[in-house]
C-alpha cells in the first residue's frame, strides 16, 4: 500500500490525497506547512500545501 499525504488547495480548500513518491515539496519561510511545487489543484489550478499523512486527521485538526 502506498503511503499518501493529504494536500489542501490554497485557493479553493479542497483536499487531495497524493502518494508521497509523487510529491516535491518546499519549505517556505513564514508559512507553517510545506508547499507542493510539482502538482496543482485539479479543480481550480491553485497551489497545494501538505497538511499531514492520510488518516491522521485527529492529530492535525485545528478547529
Amino acid at each position: 500500500m502506498t503511503e499518501r499525504m493529504e494536500c489542501m488547495c490554497l485557493e479553493c480548500g479542497i483536499s487531495h490525497y497524493i502518494p508521497i513518491s509523487d510529491l516535491t515539496i518546499e519549505n517556505v519561510p513564514d508559512f507553517e506547512y510545506p508547499l507542493v511545487t510539482n502538482i496543482s489543484c485539479s479543480e481550480c489550478g491553485g497551489g497545494l500545501f501538505v497538511v499531514g499523512k492520510e488518516g491522521e486527521q485527529p492529530r492535525y485538526l485545528t478547529g
